[in-house]
C-alpha cells in the first residue's frame, strides 16, 4: 500500500473548510452481475489520455465521428484509472458520463470501474495528478481562489510554526507551487461528496458479466472471499465519506483496486488459490488492469483464467492500442491491425 503525504492531507482536512464541498451519503447498491450479454469490450487504464481513449472506442465501433454511442447492446468495461499522469482526465470522465446515458438508451452499458487512482484522488493522494489536470480546471477566478486558499494554509501553518513569519514570502512561494491554480477546483470535484467523487462512488469495483469477473487490480485469492456486492458496497461507502482519507480497505494492497498478485505471482503456485476464487464467484476467468503488460498487448496468464488488459494505452506508458473483445463466448484482441483470437485454434494433426 502506498502511503499518503500526511501533512498535505492534514492541510486539506483542516484548511479547506468553506472551500470544499459537504460530504454525502453513498447511493443505493448498484447492479454488479449481468448474463447473456452479446458483446463485451474491455479497455484498460487511460491515465488522462483522451485521444487514445477516443481511438479505442472508435476502433471498436462504439462511437462515431461525433463521439456518439454506436455500440448498440455492447457492454463497454473501462477497468479504472482514468485520472493521473495525463492532462485530460476530466474530459474523459465527462464523455463517459454522456456515453452511459446513450448506451443505456440503446440497450448497451458502460461500466466505469473504480481503480486505485480514482480512490487516490478522492482520498487526497495527489502525487500523480499532472499539471495539465490542474490547468484544465483553471477559470478567470482561479488566481483569486488560489490566493485565498494559500493564505488560509499559511495561517494554519503559522499557528503551529510561528517562526515562519520571518520568511513569509518564501513560505508563500512554496505554497503557491504546492497548490497551483486549479488545485481547489480539483478538490471541489474530487473530495468525498464532490461531483466527480459522487460519480466514481456510484460505480463498482468488481463486476461479473457472462461468467467473467472484471476489476481493476484483481481479487486476492489468499484473503477471505466476500460476495461481490459486499466488496462494492464497502468501497463505495469509503469513497463517499471521510473514511477515504488515510488507511482503509479501498487503498489496501490486497483490495481489488490495488492487488497485483494475479499479474505477478508464479502461475504454478498460485493456480489452486485462483481456481478456488473463480469457483466461489461462479466465474471462468478474471480480466484486470492496473499492471501494464510488458508487451503492450492483451496478455493471458494461468491458461487464460487471468487476462491482463492494461496494455499501456496512454502516452505516459507508450501509447499502445489494444482492447479485449468477448463475443459468442470467444475472446479476441483488437488492435489497429485488426482482430485476432486471444487463444489461437491449434492446427489439427496432419494439417
Amino acid at each position: 500500500m502506498q502511503h499518503q503525504d500526511g501533512n498535505a492531507l492534514r492541510l486539506i482536512h483542516s484548511v479547506a473548510v468553506g472551500l470544499l464541498l459537504t460530504l454525502v451519503a453513498v447511493s443505493a447498491a448498484a447492479q454488479d452481475t449481468w448474463d447473456n450479454v452479446p458483446r463485451i469490450v474491455a479497455i484498460g487504464d487511460l491515465h488522462g489520455d483522451y485521444e487514445q481513449y477516443v481511438r479505442l472506442l472508435q476502433m471498436n465501433g462504439l462511437i462515431d465521428k461525433r463521439l456518439r454511442w454506436t455500440g448498440g447492446d455492447t457492454h463497454l468495461v473501462q477497468l479504472g484509472d482514468v485520472p493521473d499522469r495525463g492532462p485530460d482526465s476530466l474530459k474523459i470522465i465527462r464523455h463517459l458520463m454522456k456515453l452511459e446515458r446513450e448506451a443505456r438508451r440503446d440497450g448497451g452499458y458502460v461500466h466505469a470501474l473504480i481503480g486505485n487512482h480514482e480512490a487516490m484522488n478522492i482520498g487526497g493522494d495527489l502525487r500523480y495528478v499532472s499539471e495539465g489536470e490542474y490547468a484544465a480546471l483553471v477559470t478567470r477566478n482561479s488566481a483569486r481562489t488560489q490566493h485565498v486558499y494559500v493564505e488560509r494554509v499559511y495561517d494554519h501553518l503559522l499557528a503551529q510554526q510561528p517562526e515562519l513569519a520571518a520568511n513569509k514570502d518564501e513560505t508563500m512561494a512554496k505554497l503557491m507551487h504546492q497548490f497551483p491554480e486549479g488545485y481547489v477546483e480539483h478538490r471541489r470535484l474530487w473530495q468525498p461528496g464532490g461531483e466527480i467523487a459522487r460519480w466514481v462512488a456510484s460505480h463498482n469495483a468488481v463486476i461479473r458479466i457472462n461468467g467473467i469477473l472484471f476489476c481493476h487490480g484483481g481479487v486476492d485469492p489468499h484473503t477471505p472471499l466476500r460476495p461481490i456486492d459486499d466488496i462494492n458496497s464497502e468501497i463505495r461507502a469509503i469513497l463517499s465519506s471521510d473514511r477515504a482519507f488515510g488507511p482503509n480497505y479501498a487503498n489496501d494492497e490486497t483490495s481489488p483496486l490495488w492487488y497485483r498478485g494475479l499479474a505477478t505471482h508464479d502461475e504454478q503456485t498460485e493456480e489452486p488459490a485462483l481456481q478456488q476464487m473463480l469457483d466461489y464467484y461462479g466465474a471462468q476467468r478474471i480480466v484486470i488492469g492496473h499492471t501494464p503488460t510488458s508487451s503492450g498487448k492483451i496478455t493471458a496468464r494461468f491458461g487464460g483464467k487471468v487476462i491482463m488488459a492494461d496494455v499501456g494505452a496512454s502516452a505516459y506508458y507508450g501509447s499502445h492500442l489494444a482492447s479485449l473483445v468477448v463475443e459468442n463466448g470467444e475472446l479476441y484482441s483488437r488492435t489497429p491491425d485488426g482482430v485476432a483470437p486471444l487463444f489461437p485454434v491449434p492446427v489439427a494433426a496432419g494439417k
